[in-house]
């Protein structure tokens, strides 16, 4: 139950964002109300300078409510077309990260809450006599000058995130923290070495969609009490169909019967959260895919903008290259003496082969981004480790075959071999190293 809470709350995040200031609103108005109504006396409190009759009130507050009415609807105008010109330039996968970066929803609350405060304390005020003090109109005014500070914040935010440059640093380094993480928990990350035989249950997703979350801990809990490796092969953001195996179970030391595999299997099914949308941002994989979005738009006939397109590679090439630095492509999501549930990540050639295989075809033609591809692959091989090189190796020269087939000048081909040939030569100075010691 808590899980379907937890899921709905996060579809809806954007109308959360935007409807929270309502209870802002909703909070003022009770404020006001005691002030103004209920208890008048606490006025004697506040200087009068920061109080305002009734009369000024209702007007200030009138025009108030016509121009944040008035400003909601050219807000949403501006929103949509700013979005559109950031889909159609940039990729469709990083709306929801421009949304969550300016904070584009939460300026839009604001306005619309402004609307009905101002509305609805104009009603609340009908009852009180012309010459009486209130602090409506003080918190309309103290409310207007916070809309307008936010709407200065939120400009200078669309202008950095609209900058191509910043996208991509901001991508980068949103990706590099979560790539950092998963090499440490990489290194740490070990199978159980366990000679005696095992019982293989397949367990299988409830529904399909994308897999959006795996309950680790709840997983623990249900193997409580017998010796299992859990090795979970479907990877978040993939959509899996429904009965679709999402990991395999290994026990150790117990036998089961029929009845026990199937209630186990009933068990753990639930605990991989399916969700119908394919959207998380704690994935660095997802950071990639942006990269690799970014980089494609640049190169579509309707952009032609391959400068933009070598940056993502450069950033790609150095993310690759420090995530296959360790030898390991899964990581422990939980562990103790008696159960390990462990995360498959994916291979070397699935990671090069998603990150720039879209790249490889877009760019047939251009020179300067064939030469980035092939340096940014040998540069991947470089930082790797020993275990992932064999693999990075072999796409590196399937790869060079393919993005031969476009050139023909030797003018071209003369700096692709150069490249080559250094990864030819890096290659055999590490056989020769390997073999001496």
């Amino acid at each position: 139950m808590l899980s379907k809470i937890k899921l709905w709350f996060f579809n809806h995040k954007n109308y959360l964002r935007m409807s929270r200031f309502l209870i802002l609103t909703v909070a003022l108005l009770l404020v006001t109300w005691i002030f103004d109504h209920q208890y008048i006396a606490i006025k004697s409190y506040i200087p009068k300078q920061l109080l305002l009759s009734v009369e000024v009130s209702v007007d200030f507050l009138s025009n108030l409510s016509g121009i944040f009415l008035t400003i909601s609807t050219f807000s949403f105008t501006i929103i949509v077309t700013v979005l559109n010109k950031y889909s159609s330039s940039i990729s469709p996968r990083m709306l929801q990260s421009f949304i969550d970066r300016t904070r584009v929803l939460g300026l839009y609350g604001i306005f619309v809450s402004g609307f009905f405060y101002s509305v609805i304390s104009i009603l609340l005020l009908q009852d009180i006599a012309p010459d009486q003090h209130v602090v409506a109109g003080s918190f309309g005014i103290a409310y207007s000058i916070i809309a307008m500070l936010s709407f200065i914040a939120f400009s200078r935010q669309v202008l950095d995130n609209l900058q191509v440059s910043n996208i991509i640093e901001n991508v980068f380094n949103d990706c590099e923290k979560l790539i950092d993480k998963e090499v440490e928990l990489r290194k740490k990350a070990k199978h159980y070495e366990e000679g005696d035989e095992s019982t293989k249950l397949s367990i299988v997703a409830e529904s399909s969609g994308y897999l959006f979350e795996i309950k680790s801990d709840d997983i623990f809990k249900k193997l409580n009490g017998i010796k299992a490796e859990f090795v979970i092969n479907k990877r978040i953001g993939e959509y899996t169909t429904k009965g679709e195996s999402v990991g395999e179970l290994n026990i150790f030391q117990c036998k089961l019967d029929d009845n026990d595999k199937k209630e186990l299997k009933e068990k753990l099914s639930p605990l991989f959260i399916i969700n119908a949308y394919n959207y998380r941002e704690e994935d660095y994989h997802r950071g990639i895919i942006k990269l690799t979005e970014i980089a494609d738009m640049a190169l579509s006939p309707g952009t032609n903008d391959p400068n933009t397109a070598i940056m993502c590679i450069n950033k790609m090439s150095s993310l690759l290259g420090k995530l296959l630095s360790t030898g390991n492509h899964f990581i422990i999501l939980k562990e103790d003496e008696d159960v390990k549930i462990i995360y498959q990540s994916y291979s070397v050639k699935d990671e090069l082969y998603l990150a720039f295989s879209q790249i490889i075809s877009y760019s047939a033609g251009d020179p300067l981004v064939t030469k980035e591809i092939l340096q940014g692959i040998y540069i991947i091989y470089i930082m790797a480790d020993m275990g992932a090189k064999k693999s990075i190796k072999r796409f590196f020269n399937d790869s060079y075959e393919i993005l031969m087939e476009n050139f023909t000048h030797e003018i071209h081909l003369d700096i692709f071999k150069k490249i080559k040939n250094n990864m030819e030569e890096y290659v055999s100075l590490e056989e020769n190293i390997s073999e001496s010691i």
